[in-house]
């Protein structure tokens, strides 16, 4: 081989030399983006957006319009992604309803509904915005509701393949003897369900704790999680809808056991104050126009 031919190949497999180079980078790039936030070393906590309830009836809940500062309600959705695996806590009001406002008035839609009709609203999907973060309902090791109430169970038949957290009370609400099953969550039936009896320690690290809170339903569960730069933080469930009720003490007549209620608000504001935590009612739609949404989280 002459010098020319030499010299020809050399360049030959330099190029190609770098081109390899570059396909390498490329890959991994590619693959970093699309690894799932699993790989985080510490928690994170995700607030998906899960509809919206637009009512004008907060006498329904002992109180007056006069009394409420803003009568709609979130219904956020939360992910909490730990080390040993990813948590939904919530599923929000369902994606089939998205792009469209519905009227859950049981006079059905008409042009004229009642001030006291309510309405849903969901202008993202759960499923989407699972997605973007890296964590589509397949990637779910656990899902939780605070309680099976219709507005916190829309998409839970897309998780059927993880871990059903729930205390008996609740489960037997859901799939008892002589029960008509919601669709919404009928999946559930033939998921693996862990019953948990008390407080629930999701990682068995103290992070994440589902806390007995019944009263609402006979099983609702707040979430406890303690986020190493945000703090402390309680997601509350339906233990209050309007932080209103936190204030003036009124409870819902609707509740499955008053007294109930009662007592574990009680346990809730005392070991919020024990623990300096946040209390962060899901249903506030005032507090949900000033979070982080997700894809930002808070850790």
């Amino acid at each position: 081989m002459c010098r020319t031919e030499k010299l020809h190949v050399m360049r030959i497999l330099k190029t190609a030399g770098l081109l390899l180079g570059l396909s390498a980078v490329a890959l991994v790039v590619a693959a970093h983006s699309q690894t799932p936030q699993s790989a985080v070393q510490g928690l994170r906590l995700y607030v998906l957006d899960g509809g919206t309830i637009i009512t004008n009836h907060p006498e329904g809940f002992g109180l007056t319009r006069e009394q409420v500062r803003n009568s709609n309600f979130s219904c956020a959705v939360y992910l909490i992604v730990h080390p040993r695996g990813a948590l939904l806590f919530d599923t929000g009001l369902g994606d089939r309803y998205f792009g469209r406002a519905f009227n859950e008035s049981p006079l059905g839609d008409r042009p004229d509904p009642p001030s006291t009709a309510g309405f849903v609203l969901v202008t993202k999907t759960l499923k989407s915005q699972l997605e973007q973060v890296g964590y589509p309902p397949s990637k779910i090791n656990y899902l939780a509701f605070s309680h099976p109430h219709d507005d916190h169970i829309g998409n839970a038949n897309d998780f059927a393949g993880a871990t059903f957290l729930v205390h008996q009370g609740d489960y037997d609400v859901m799939f008892g003897p002589n029960v008509q099953v919601n669709p919404a969550y009928a999946a559930l039936k033939n998921s693996k369900a862990k019953m948990i009896e008390g407080d629930y320690d999701v990682f068995g690290d103290g992070t994440v704790v589902l806390l007995f809170t019944p009263g609402h339903t006979p099983g609702h569960q707040s979430l406890f999680l303690k986020l190493p730069k945000t703090g402390p933080v309680l997601l509350s469930g339906d233990l209050y809808h309007y932080p209103e009720e936190l204030k003036l003490k009124v409870i819902p007549g609707f509740d499955f056991n008053k007294e109930q209620t009662a007592k574990s608000r009680e346990m809730i504001e005392t070991f919020v104050k024990n623990a300096r935590a946040q209390l962060w009612i899901q249903h506030d739609a005032v507090a949900k126009a000033r979070m982080k949404i997700s894809p930002e989280y808070y850790e």
